[in-house]
């Protein structure tokens, strides 16, 4: 049976994964940033381009004959946003890559006090390129499912019990979505308070609380007004009748939603250092429960023996 982790360690954990972050605010934020400003520029040209090239589709029909074709004026609008395209998936799948790579950077930081060789850190989860997209996808799926009201109450369950599938994955000498997901289950079972504790204050922090400051904060410049009045826009002017938004409360409503996005993309080092700390925290006792399952019909092994020759993670 798995030793016992409470409430309390899980909150010295939530403790120490902030303390952990904000020690090296600076490295992780250097870190996020292509992953986080590359999505949105991406966004940004495909918007772009894409809007400037409708703007000029009708001047262009009117010079070139080629553009009077509904497949030519299409193959030339995936051209033009093609950059944008392309930078938008390269820092996609830099943000998908940080899920792992931040759990072997946290180990390593704990060992020796520092944030270094990134890159090797991230080979390590792009070396195992398709286990680690077969991973995503069953995690996709799982969302997907979740988002249905029947199933809510499930997937809440399902997600407490899986929420180290990449800690799992990451520190498997032979990395497998399938054992990463087995291995998560395993090791919170018997510990699902104080995990669904550390899930409530974790989130809560990075994804509410912190996000919501930013809001605030911006809201006090006064950006709204100045983009507005930039654009020769009535604040008043009504943008959505139906449901009563007027410009001002949809910039608001757009201003909100992409400020507390980015925020909590920037904060996935925070949850991803808190949960390689719960990983470790556990790991002791599940591989104690494995070597006691090993040793049933065999002859008993001194246990100092076995810790060494498992040579478990610390």
């Amino acid at each position: 049976m798995a030793e016992t982790v409470n409430t309390k360690e899980a909150l010295n954990v939530f403790k120490d994964g902030i303390k952990y972050y904000t020690k090296h605010f600076i490295s992780w934020a250097k870190y996020m940033a292509f992953p986080v400003f590359g999505q949105i520029l991406g966004i940004v040209l495909i918007l772009v381009f894409a809007g400037s090239y409708a703007v000029l589709i009708p001047a262009l029909a009117f010079k070139y004959p080629f553009f009077n074709d509904t497949l030519n004026v299409l193959a030339v609008m995936l051209l033009v946003t093609l950059p944008g395209f392309l930078i938008l998936l390269k820092a996609f799948w830099a943000y998908l890559i940080a899920y792992g790579a931040i759990n072997s950077i946290t180990a390593n930081m704990i060992k020796s006090g520092n944030i270094y060789d990134i890159d090797a850190h991230k080979a390590l989860i792009t070396q195992n390129s398709f286990q680690f997209i077969v991973l995503w996808l069953l995690i996709s799926i799982l969302l997907a499912l979740g988002a249905i009201p029947l199933l809510w109450i499930p997937a809440i369950i399902l997600f407490v019990y899986f929420v180290l599938v990449f800690q799992a994955f990451t520190f498997d000498e032979k990395p497998n979505a399938i054992n990463a997901f087995k291995m998560s289950f395993n090791m919170i079972k018997g510990h699902f308070l104080p995990t669904f504790v550390l899930i409530i204050l974790t989130g809560a922090v990075s994804c509410v609380i912190i996000p919501k400051l930013f809001c605030f904060l911006v809201s006090l410049i006064g950006l709204s007004t100045f983009f507005l009045s930039a654009l020769h826009i009535p604040a008043n002017e009504m943008i959505f009748p139906a449901f009563k938004l007027n410009a001002l409360d949809f910039y608001n409503i757009i201003e909100s939603t992409s400020i507390s996005s980015i925020v909590t993309m920037f904060l996935l080092p925070m949850r991803s250092i808190t949960w390689t700390l719960w990983y470790k925290k556990l790991l002791t006792g599940y591989r104690r429960a494995q070597r006691k399952n090993i040793k049933q019909g065999t002859k008993q092994i001194d246990q100092q023996i076995l810790d060494r020759a498992y040579g478990e993670y610390e």
